[in-house]
């Protein structure tokens, strides 16, 4: 789809041009996040970034799951383990026409990815996530978005992210109160957990 395409070039040419801050190389914030110094970070930006490393795992769940397009799904939610929105966004945008009566892998695969288990394994992570982002500053954010330029990238990727999420939810899984997607890996998990075998317009809902 050219919206994907088009937010594509954009996250691009922002990540490329326009995003502030120090670069990788003398960015101490960069340098302390890479290593896992964590403490050395507001809280805050730590959750971020945090997020961003759990929510390739939720692009597994709801790419592989529902992977019956013609270019296979799960090389980019993989990729995105370092990439983020970076390599689901050309997905959406190439992935072409359904072409399979059924998602691509092994059915065990689809049950493991969308057991009560595995969810609730993930959604304490994400709880836990949120716990740390409690006693960040949005003033100490803010100086790291402008200082740092993996902060401002990340920001910005991370609202993609959610929007993507929110897109999947809605319209690939068709999941009613799609719009909890908004709340940061918690509502996706949430929606993933307690869905009802139905779709938003009644029907039901394989897998």
């Amino acid at each position: 789809m050219k919206l994907f395409l088009a937010v594509w070039v954009l996250l691009i040419l922002y990540t490329v041009f326009l995003a502030p801050g120090e670069p990788f190389g003398s960015d101490p914030v960069a340098q302390s996040l890479i290593r896992g110094q964590f403490e050395e970070v507001d809280p805050l930006i730590t959750a971020v970034f945090s997020m961003l490393g759990l929510y390739p795992l939720i692009f597994i769940i709801l790419l592989v799951s529902k992977d019956r397009h013609k270019v296979p799904a799960w090389p980019f939610a993989v990729l995105s383990f370092g990439l983020g929105a970076f390599t689901i966004l050309p997905w959406l945008a190439f992935r072409g026409r359904v072409g399979k009566p059924f998602p691509r892998g092994p059915e065990w695969l689809h049950r493991l990815l969308l057991s009560p288990f595995f969810l609730l394994i993930l959604l304490f992570i994400g709880a836990g996530i949120w716990a740390t982002a409690v006693s960040g500053s949005l003033a100490a954010y803010s100086e790291g978005y402008f200082s740092s330029h993996l902060v401002s990238t990340m920001t910005v990727d991370f609202i993609v992210v959610l929007w993507i999420t929110w897109y999947l939810a809605r319209y690939e899984w068709q999941l009613r109160h799609a719009w909890l997607a908004f709340i940061p890996a918690v509502g996706i998990l949430m929606l993933l957990l307690f869905r009802k075998r139905l779709k938003a317009d009644g029907t039901e809902v394989r897998g």
